[in-house]
C-alpha cells in the first residue's frame, strides 16, 4: 500500500514539473511573438492618427483657425509574462477526496504597458522648413522613382523655363496647355527608358536630365521638348545623348539647361485646403475662409463633407456637425495626400525637439 502511495506521488511530481517546464517554456517565445502581434498594431496605430491629424490641420486651416501637429518620439512597451501552476494530490483513502480534487492547474498572464511619448511640432526651423520650396534633390528623387513623373511635376512645380502651373487661377485664362505638353513629354522618355535624373559627377547636389535620342521617334520628341522650353539651337549637342543642367531658378535655367520654381509644403497644404467641401451654412455664416480657383492640380482633388460617418474612407475626421473625408476610391487625392504627407513628415522629423527645452508629452498606457 505504502509503495502504491509513493508511486502515486512521484507521478504527480513528475506531472507538475512537466507542466511548470510546459508554461515556462512559453516565455521563450514571448519576444518573437510580442513583436509580431504589436509591431504593425502599433505601426498602424501611427499610421492612422498621423493622417487623421493631417487632415485635421487642413480642415482647420479651411476655416480659418490654427491647427497643431504632435510628433511620436518614442513608443516603448514593457511587457511581462507571469506562470503559475499547481497539483493537488490526495493520500489515504480515495473516498475522503474523490470529486472533490482538481488534478492540474495551470495559467499564464501576458501583460503590456506601452509608454508613449510626443514632441510638440514648433518654431522657427518648422515653420521656415514648411515655407521653404522643395529642394532640387527632393524633385529630382520623387520624379526618377515613380513610373508618372508627370504626376509629381504636376504637384511639385509651379513653373519652368517661363511656363507657368499657377497654385490657384485668379484669373479668366485657362491653364497653360504647355505644362501639360511638358509632363507628357518627360512621361513618356521616362517610361521609355530614355529620360534619367543624374547628379552631376563632383557636383553635390547639382543635377541634370540626361535624354537619349539614338531613336528617330525620341528624337522628335526630344525636339519638341527643346521647343517647348525655348531652349536655343546651340543645345543641340553632338551624339545620341543630351544633357541638360537643371537648377532652382525662375524664368529658366543657366547654360541652356531647364529652371524649375518649386512649391514649398505649405503651398500644398493650401492647394488642398481650398478643396474642402463645407456644409453650404458654414460658407453662408462666413464662417470658412473662401476657397480660390483651383489651379490644374486642384481641380482633381476632393476632401468630402458628410453628416454621418462615410463607410469608404480612406482617412475620415469628425468636425463640428459632421465628418471631413478622403473617399478611398479617389486616387488623384489620395496620391496627393501621400505625398504631402511624406514632405510633411520630412520637415517635422527635422523640426521635432529642436532644442533641449523642447516639450516633451509622456503618456503611460496601462490596462
Amino acid at each position: 500500500m505504502r509503495a502504491g502511495h509513493l508511486s502515486c506521488r512521484t507521478r504527480c511530481l513528475f506531472t507538475l514539473a512537466g507542466l511548470a517546464a510546459v508554461l515556462l517554456g512559453g516565455c521563450t517565445v514571448v519576444g518573437p511573438t510580442a513583436i509580431s502581434s504589436g509591431r504593425l498594431a502599433y505601426n498602424e496605430a501611427i499610421t492612422v492618427t498621423d493622417n487623421q491629424q493631417m487632415l485635421m490641420v487642413l480642415v482647420h486651416n479651411r476655416y480659418g483657425e490654427r491647427g497643431h501637429l504632435l510628433s511620436v518620439a518614442s513608443v516603448t512597451a514593457n511587457v511581462s509574462v507571469t506562470t503559475s501552476a499547481g497539483v493537488e494530490a490526495g493520500f489515504g483513502s480515495s473516498s475522503d477526496y474523490a470529486g472533490n480534487l482538481v488534478p492540474f492547474a495551470g495559467s499564464v498572464v501576458y501583460e503590456e504597458n506601452p509608454t508613449i511619448s510626443y514632441i510638440p511640432v514648433v518654431g522657427e526651423k518648422y515653420l521656415r522648413q514648411l515655407t521653404t520650396p522643395i529642394p532640387l534633390d527632393m524633385l529630382t528623387q520623387f520624379t526618377r522613382s515613380t513610373t508618372a513623373p508627370g504626376d509629381f511635376l504636376v504637384a511639385l512645380v509651379n513653373e519652368v523655363n517661363g511656363i507657368y502651373n499657377p497654385d490657384f487661377n485668379f484669373t479668366d485664362r485657362d491653364d497653360d496647355p504647355r505644362f501639360s505638353e511638358f509632363t507628357r513629354l518627360i512621361t513618356e522618355l521616362s517610361r521609355d527608358h530614355r529620360l534619367q535624373w543624374v547628379e552631376r559627377q563632383g557636383h553635390e547636389n547639382q543635377f541634370s536630365m540626361v535624354i537619349d535620342r539614338s531613336a528617330p521617334e525620341h528624337a522628335s520628341q526630344v525636339a519638341t521638348l527643346l521647343r517647348l522650353l525655348n531652349l536655343p539651337p546651340a543645345i543641340q549637342q553632338p551624339g545620341n545623348l543630351l544633357v541638360l543642367p537643371i537648377s532652382l531658378a525662375l524664368g529658366g535655367g543657366e547654360d541652356g539647361g531647364v529652371g524649375f520654381s518649386t512649391r514649398s509644403v505649405w503651398d500644398m497644404v493650401e492647394i488642398l485646403s481650398a478643396r474642402i467641401e463645407v456644409p453650404p451654412a458654414d460658407e453662408r455664416d462666413g464662417v470658412v475662409v473662401p476657397a480660390p480657383p483651383p489651379g490644374r492640380m486642384g481641380k482633381d482633388l476632393n476632401i468630402q463633407f458628410s453628416a454621418d460617418k462615410p463607410e469608404t474612407a480612406y482617412v475620415a475626421v469628425e468636425y463640428r456637425d459632421g465628418w471631413f473625408y478622403i473617399d478611398e476610391r479617389d486616387m488623384k487625392t489620395k496620391q496627393y495626400f501621400k505625398l504631402l504627407g511624406s514632405l510633411w513628415s520630412m520637415v517635422m522629423s527635422n523640426a521635432a525637439g529642436q532644442g533641449a527645452a523642447a516639450p516633451v508629452l509622456t503618456v503611460p498606457v496601462s490596462r
